[in-house]
C-alpha cells in the first residue's frame, strides 16, 4: 500500500510540473513571443483583418507615408500604398496574407494604444479605432533614386549607414504593385521572374570577385608573411584539376595583395587560398559572419556556404574567387561593407526606426546594436586602404564621385543559367564612411553594377547632406 502511495504522488508531482510547465510556455508566448508570432509570414490569421481598426500607417524617415488605410463606403477599410511599386518590397502588402514591414510590424500597425480611451471614444464620439503607425530608416528620395537606377535591370541595391546599421534604401527588380496584388494574384505567385521575392534580402547569388575582402582577411590573419606574399601572374594558373583564368586571361605580372585586389587577380587569390587552406578559408567566412542570422526584421534568406576542413583544392580555388557553391544576399554585402568601413564592427541591419501613437508621440526607438565584430581595426584600415586602390586605380574606377575617395570592390560572378551577375560593394567617404553599398545586377548584359554604385553614392551623400 505505502508503494502505491509512493507511487501515486509521483504521478502527482510529474503531472503538477507538466502543467506548470505548460502554463509557463503559454505565458512566455503571450508576453513574450506574441509580437513576432503577430507578424510571422507562417501564421495564418495574416489573413485575416479586424475590420474595425484603422490599420497604423507606414512611414519613411521624414514622415511620408508610404501605407495608409482609408474608409470605405460599406465601413471597411482599404490599404492603400502611395509609393506603389518604389517601395514595395519594403511596405510588403496586405491583402491576401501579408509581408514586408506589413507583416513584420503587424502586432503594432493593430495595436491600440490606450485601447481602453479608443474604444470610449468611439463609443461616443464615433471616432475610428486607431493602430499605431510604424516610421521606418528608409529615406524615399534615396530609395527612389535605387529605382530609377535599377530600371529595368534585375537586381538589388542596398545602402547602409555603416555606424548604426540604419537601411537607408533596400531596392529590387523585378517588384509589383502592391495595391493591385489580390486583382493580380494569380499572375504574380506564378510569373517566372518571381516578382514577389525581395532580391535584396531573400535572392542568394554567388559573391564573385567581392568576396576576395574575405579571402585578403583571411590571408592577413593565417599567413605569416602575406605582406611578402606574391604571385606571377600568367593570366592563368593550374590547380590540380582545375584552370583558374584571370578576365579576359590577362596576364597582370607580379603581384602583392594590394595589387591583386586592385586588379581582382583570380591567380593570385587562388594562389594564397591554397596557403592559407580551407579549414582556415572556412574559419574566417564565419568570422565575418556568412552563417549568422541578421535578425533584420524583414524576411531575409541565409548564406550559403560550402566549405569544409576538407575540401578539394578545386572547391578551394573557387571558393576564393567568390565562385563555386557560395551564395551571399546583397543586405550581406552590405553588411561586410558596413563592417569595414567601421572598423571590423559589424552592426545588426534594421528598417524600423521607432512607432508613432495616434497623438503623435514616438515610443519603442530602435538602438543601434553590434552584431559582431568580423576584425580588427587594423585589419580593416588596411582593407579600406586596398578597397580604395580598387576605385582610384583598379576595376572600381566607374564607382569614382568626385570630391569624395570611395572604396569598394567589384565583382563578376559565373553564371551557369545565363549571362554573369554583376556586383560592386564599397562605402564613403572612405576616411570617415557615412553610407555603404551593394549593387548586384543579374544577367549583366543589362549593365555593370560599378557606375551605377558610384551615382548611388553620390545621391545618399547629396541626400545626407555630405556631398
Amino acid at each position: 500500500m505505502s508503494n502505491m502511495k509512493r507511487s501515486m504522488r509521483r504521478v502527482f508531482w510529474l503531472l503538477a510540473l507538466c502543467f506548470f510547465l505548460l502554463l509557463g510556455y503559454l505565458g512566455k508566448l503571450v508576453l513574450v513571443d506574441r509580437e513576432e508570432i503577430s507578424g510571422n509570414a507562417y501564421n495564418s490569421r495574416l489573413r485575416y483583418v479586424d475590420e474595425t481598426i484603422k490599420r497604423g500607417d507606414i512611414l519613411d524617415r521624414d514622415g511620408e507615408v508610404l501605407a495608409t488605410s482609408t474608409l470605405q463606403n460599406d465601413g471597411t477599410y482599404s490599404r492603400e500604398y502611395p509609393r506603389a511599386r518604389m517601395a514595395a518590397h519594403i511596405t510588403g502588402y496586405s491583402s491576401v496574407g501579408k509581408t514586408g514591414v506589413e507583416a513584420a510590424e503587424n502586432f503594432e500597425l493593430m495595436k491600440l494604444h490606450n485601447e481602453l480611451l479608443q474604444r470610449i471614444s468611439g463609443i461616443i464620439r464615433g471616432t475610428e479605432l486607431q493602430g499605431n503607425s510604424v516610421a521606418l530608416t528608409i529615406d524615399m528620395d534615396i530609395q527612389s533614386t535605387a529605382g530609377n537606377l535599377l530600371g529595368s535591370a534585375k537586381g538589388a541595391i542596398v545602402v547602409m549607414e555603416p555606424s548604426t546599421g540604419r537601411v537607408l534604401a533596400l531596392q529590387a527588380y523585378p517588384d509589383f504593385n502592391p495595391n493591385s496584388v489580390e486583382s493580380q494574384w494569380d499572375t504574380l505567385k506564378d510569373h517566372a521572374d518571381s516578382p514577389l521575392v525581395n532580391r535584396a534580402t531573400q535572392g542568394l547569388y554567388p559573391p564573385g570577385s567581392t568576396f576576395k575582402t574575405i579571402t585578403a582577411l583571411a590571408g592577413m590573419e593565417h599567413l605569416s608573411n602575406w605582406q611578402n606574399f606574391t604571385v606571377e601572374c600568367t593570366g592563368e594558373r593550374e590547380f590540380e584539376d582545375k584552370v583558374i583564368h584571370c578576365y579576359n586571361n590577362k596576364a597582370h605580372g607580379t603581384v602583392d595583395m594590394k595589387g591583386a585586389l586592385a586588379a581582382s587577380c583570380n591567380c593570385y587569390f587562388a594562389a594564397l587560398a591554397e596557403e592559407i587552406g580551407a579549414g582556415n578559408l572556412a574559419k574566417t567566412m564565419r568570422q565575418v559572419g556568412m552563417d549568422t542570422p541578421s535578425h533584420f526584421e524583414l524576411e531575409t534568406s541565409l548564406n550559403n556556404i560550402y566549405l569544409e576542413k576538407g575540401a578539394t583544392e578545386s572547391e578551394l580555388v573557387e571558393t576564393a574567387i567568390g565562385q563555386g557553391r557560395t551564395g551571399v544576399t546583397p543586405l550581406y554585402m552590405a553588411m561586410l561593407a558596413s563592417a569595414i568601413a567601421n572598423d571590423g564592427m559589424m552592426m545588426q541591419p534594421y528598417i524600423v526606426d521607432h512607432v508613432v501613437y495616434p497623438d503623435g508621440t514616438e515610443a519603442k526607438h530602435t538602438v543601434p546594436e553590434k552584431l559582431m565584430d568580423i576584425c580588427s581595426a587594423e585589419e580593416a584600415a588596411i582593407l579600406r586602404d586596398m578597397m580604395t586602390e580598387v576605385v582610384t586605380s583598379g576595376t572600381g574606377s566607374a564607382a569614382a564621385v568626385s570630391g569624395v575617395t570611395v572604396a569598394g570592390k567589384t565583382g563578376t560572378a559565373e553564371n551557369a543559367t545565363g549571362y554573369d551577375h554583376s556586383w560592386f560593394i564599397g562605402f564613403a567617404p572612405a576616411e570617415n564612411p557615412k553610407v555603404a553599398v551593394a549593387v548586384l545586377i543579374e544577367n549583366s548584359n543589362y549593365g555593370s553594377a560599378t557606375p551605377i554604385a558610384g551615382k548611388m553614392i553620390r545621391a545618399a551623400l547629396t541626400e545626407l547632406g555630405e556631398y
